[in-house]
């Protein structure tokens, strides 16, 4: 068997690459850019979060 042969499965094989490819490009959909910005802002405010409740009771007290 040469190293370029096509196997009897390939059928099989360009069937699941399409089905992956369509997969990932729903999953990269814009839902998906806006979950990962949320993550993004969680992660930088949890990290920080006395500091974010003092500016956020700062602004509040502000706005009365």
């Amino acid at each position: 068997m040469s190293y370029f042969s096509v196997s009897h499965d390939s059928s099989l094989n360009i069937s699941q690459l399409s089905e992956h490819v369509h997969k990932c490009s729903v999953a990269s959909g814009p839902l998906h850019r806006m979950h990962c910005a949320g993550e993004a802002v969680h992660g930088f405010l949890a990290q920080r979060f006395v500091t974010t409740m003092v500016v956020v009771t700062a602004i509040a007290a502000m706005s009365f």
